[in-house]
């Protein structure tokens, strides 16, 4: 009898790169069969045959090429025995693709290294191993040092390390390519990198009876078709040092819980046992295990809370006591942990912790032994082994007398006295103590009488605090005693009514100046007295009003004091002022109004508004010097022109820091009390020039002087100034004829002067109004006048430019008016005959100091005499309304002094018209 054929035929290619031949048995044979398998394999580049025999159920056919086609058949008769072979089953064809992987997919753990292989078929050719490059998600090409070739056309790459997979939209893998070196095939292979990385937590109960393990796939990748589940092995004690899969486990059953975690249940356990667990993914690509964990119950007890827990403040000590029970389980040492606060919906928790196993109870101090505190307790392993137990449940203080009252209240007096009866009554009253000072409460107040006649009796007011009572002896003294559960109070106010003494009069003034709604300020004066003085009862009420009695305490060193309360400004109000001496209350001093006009006391109240105006006063002002400062700063460096642009600095190195110090300090020698000289520049307009000095010769001294001419200009009698003949109304001094002898013949040249102020009290406004010369035609238009620059005293100054030798004046050469070509301020100076020309800086001093005689400054090249009846008088400048209209006058004088020259925009140009005007007006007096 044959059985039937073989049914289930089926092909794959393995991780190895082999053709599986698999089927499946009949299920009606008794016996154990033998098969017989024929293929056969076309491709492109062989084509073979087959027939073989196996007992197993499958065939694995090696060397498979890709782009190849197979075709098989299995049959099958009795392995032991005799028997027939059954029929060929239906044959099954198999072709495999260009592009063969194996294995095709791979899944693995991070951390791990998987490998891939491929054969890559292109156009009817096998590609050689070698020519085979690989590409990740073809994005990333992978480096040639992860390839292996494994055979001629087999090529291998490795990854190393692996990090989990990210998913990118549906696709929960990365796609490996193999590739020739110019193109790549659309087949891919895949590869799952899962975090397998899964915490197991357990915990034994307080009973020691089961213990609960979680754990969460959160941080597990899901993969469709994967099933988790939790495995252990338990060993007979402990765990090991490095826990590990064992081949040998159980599963466990875990349900997911709403907070997505699975929870085991282990029921019964071992104490001391060691469970060793993992999580398990299984996957058709294949299975996946998280690192194993071992834990022993014992060393994961989570204690119960302890029991019998109570809170009370203990009396006379006033510290919160707290008291517990431990758990019977487990028998270890255990420490605990204390929190307590004052009761109410939100606790502010303060902790303490107490690590001495065999305590079971502990005081605290609290800031207020009379409020409700909320105790809780728990404990855990005083090894630090397992967990925190749970909270007790919450425990409370009750609020109890802890002491007798640390005082009795403070009480003053009312005294209703009607002469009709002769009777006087006193009222006792009192504020309630507080709870500091009660320890905690108030049960009754006790008044205490003493009088010489009757002696000492007591009269119980219960909670009230008020009490009257008659004052019938001379002398009556009171105390009032605060009495609660434990006991009176041991320190009280004594007060005693004496008559004799109620005329005792020390206060010799009292004054009340109001500082606010809410203040006002009393100050006393005191007379020397024998008595004792131990405090002042201090009393303010409104007039004209029943209103109640306000008053305060005061100790006996005091002479001042402030009252905070609500003051109406328009109400009248009257201040009392008692001294309580040992022997009784004095006489008080009353006032009905505030005081008025004592200054003192007025700017003591005053300071209260003084200080803060001062305060915010300092902090206005230095806050305007800080502007200030920032505006100087931009004056002085944004808005100051760049000294490089200006004729005085050319040629100048401002990288040296001698050159700063030339800037600001011009010569030797400084000026103390005199205007700043600055540079000269071209500053006149309007310069008139009166010669007042002559000698009896009538000629004019031969000197070395700093006018701006030329030998040239002179020569053509350009000149502005008119000689003699130039009108009557100009004085002797105002016929000056200036020349120079120039000794080498040679032409010297005069860049420009700086001319200076000399001012004359005696002269009138008129005089000063003249002009004598109209120097103004010779000078630029466009150049300014010096604003204010000097004034007050008298200065002169000179600069020369000639030969070698200095220039003679003559004085019978006219001025013209070609001098105005001459004053070029920027530029070179004229030269003529490659003569060299120099330059003569005759200093500049006051005329006051001036001396006849020789002058020489530090850069002067010359030693020159100068008389001293030698002046230039009266040169006035005339500044239009640009310069406020200021006229200055000058002298020209010798210099023995250096200046300070400051680097300031301080010039200014005065408008063209006005010029004009100044110019024709200054013409005409030279007709």
């Amino acid at each position: 009898m044959s059985p039937d054929p073989p049914s289930g035929l089926h092909m794959e290619i393995t991780d190895t790169g082999d053709l599986k031949i698999s089927w499946s048995s009949p299920v009606s044979v008794p016996f154990q069969l033998q098969y017989q398998v024929k293929y056969s394999e076309n491709s492109t580049t062989n084509t073979r045959k087959a027939d073989e025999i196996v007992s197993a159920a499958s065939l694995l056919v090696d060397s498979v090429l890709p782009g190849s086609s197979y075709e098989v058949q299995v049959r099958g008769k009795r392995l032991d025995g005799p028997g027939i072979w059954s029929d060929w089953s239906t044959p099954l064809t198999f072709t495999t693709q260009d592009v063969i992987y194996f294995p095709p997919k791979i899944l693995t753990s991070v951390g791990s290294n998987v490998s891939f292989h491929c054969i890559y078929k292109n156009e009817n050719k096998i590609v050689s191993s070698k020519k085979i490059v690989w590409w990740m998600n073809l994005a990333e090409k992978i480096p040639q040092s992860q390839y292996d070739v494994v055979g001629d056309h087999v090529s291998k790459v490795t990854f190393p390390n692996l990090n989990a997979t990210r998913p990118r939209g549906k696709f929960t893998y990365d796609a490996v390519y193999c590739c020739n070196e110019h193109e790549c095939h659309h087949r891919y292979a895949e590869f799952y990198v899962i975090d397998v990385n899964i915490n197991i937590s357990c915990e034994t109960d307080g009973y020691l009876t089961k213990m609960t393990c979680r754990w969460s796939t959160n941080a597990i990748q899901s993969l469709v078709g994967s099933a988790l589940q939790l495995r252990y092995h338990r060993s007979s004690l402990y765990c090991s040092d490095v826990p590990s899969v064992h081949p040998i486990s159980e599963p466990k059953d875990c349900h997911l819980q709403r907070d997505g975690f699975y929870e085991c249940v282990f029921q019964p356990i071992f104490l001391l046992s060691g469970y060793t667990m993992w999580i398990r993914i299984n996957h058709p690509l294949g299975s996946l295990d998280s690192p194993p964990t071992c834990v022993v119950p014992d060393s994961v007890v989570k204690p119960l809370p302890p029991s019998s827990v109570t809170a009370e403040i203990t009396v006379k000590i006033g510290l919160l006591k707290i008291s517990w029970e431990k758990p019977v389980f487990p028998e270890n040492n255990l420490q605990f942990q204390i929190r307590y606060g004052l009761s109410g919906k939100e606790v502010q928790w303060k902790m303490y912790e107490v690590y001495d196993a065999k305590l079971k109870s502990t005081s605290l101090p609290v800031p207020d032994v009379c409020a409700v505190y909320a105790v809780q307790v728990r404990c855990q392993r005083l090894d630090g082994l397992g967990y925190w137990s749970d909270w007790s449940t919450p425990a409370y203080t009750t609020v109890t007398d802890i002491q007798v009252p640390l005082r009795g209240p403070e009480f003053w007096r009312i005294i209703n006295e009607d002469i009709t009866k002769k009777e006087r009554n006193v009222t006792l009253f009192w504020k309630p103590l507080m709870k500091t000072d009660s320890l905690c409460s108030v049960r009754r107040y006790v008044v205490k009488h003493y009088t010489s006649r009757v002696g000492t009796w007591s009269e119980d007011v219960g909670n009230h605090t008020k009490f009257t009572f008659p004052w019938t002896e001379q002398a009556h003294s009171v105390t009032v005693l605060a009495i609660n559960s434990i006991g009176a109070s041991s320190a009280n106010f004594n007060v005693t009514f004496s008559l004799s003494m109620s005329k005792v009069n020390i206060v010799q003034s009292l004054s009340a100046y109001p500082l606010n709604s809410s203040c006002v300020i009393l100050s006393w004066v005191l007379s020397p007295s024998d008595y004792n003085l131990t405090y002042f009862i201090l009393e303010w009420t409104i007039l004209n009003e029943d209103n109640e009695i306000k008053w305060l305490r005061i100790p006996s060193s005091v002479k001042k004091y402030y009252i905070h309360d609500h003051f109406i400004p328009i109400e009248k109000y009257q201040f009392s002022l008692y001294p309580i001496f040992m022997e009784g209350v004095g006489k008080p001093k009353i006032i009905n109004s505030f005081t008025q006009g004592d200054e003192k006391h007025q700017n003591d109240a005053g300071l209260y508004v003084i200080v803060p105006i001062i305060i915010s006063s300092s902090i206005l002002l230095l806050g305007t010097l800080l502007i200030s400062h920032q505006r100087m700063k931009k004056l002085f460096w944004e808005d100051v022109p760049n000294p490089k642009n200006c004729s005085w600095a050319q040629g100048l190195n401002f990288q040296k820091p001698e050159t700063f110090e030339h800037l600001f300090i011009k010569h030797t020698e400084s000026v103390t009390l005199g205007p700043l000289l600055l540079e000269p520049e071209t500053i006149s307009e309007d310069i008139s020039v009166d010669t007042s000095w002559k000698s009896k010769d009538g000629m004019v001294p031969a000197t070395t002087v700093s006018l701006l001419l030329t030998t040239r200009d002179l020569e053509r009698g350009s000149l502005c100034v008119s000689d003699q003949r130039g009108g009557a109304h100009l004085s002797e001094s105002a016929s000056a004829e200036i020349t120079w002898e120039d000794g080498s013949g040679g032409q010297p040249s005069v860049k420009y002067a700086t001319v200076l102020s000399n001012p004359k009290s005696s002269e009138t406004e008129e005089e000063q109004g003249l002009v004598s010369s109209s120097v103004s035609k010779c000078l630029p238009s466009n150049d300014s006048l010096p604003k204010d620059a000097f004034s007050n005293s008298s200065w002169e100054a000179f600069f020369i430019l000639s030969d070698q030798h200095p220039s003679v004046i003559s004085p019978h050469l006219p001025f013209s008016e070609g001098l105005n070509e001459l004053l070029k301020l920027e530029g070179n100076f004229p030269e003529e005959n490659n003569d060299e020309r120099s330059v003569y800086y005759l200093g500049v001093t006051s005329v006051k100091k001036r001396q006849s005689g020789v002058f020489l400054t530090d850069e002067s090249r010359g030693l020159y005499p100068f008389p001293a009846h030698c002046l230039f008088t009266d040169v006035r400048i005339l500044q239009d309304s640009c310069s406020h209209l200021v006229e200055n006058n000058f002298s020209l004088g010798t210099s023995g002094q250096k200046t300070f020259v400051s680097y300031m925009p301080q010039f200014q140009t005065c408008s063209t018209q006005t010029q004009k005007i100044m110019e024709n007006k200054m013409c005409d007096l030279t007709v």
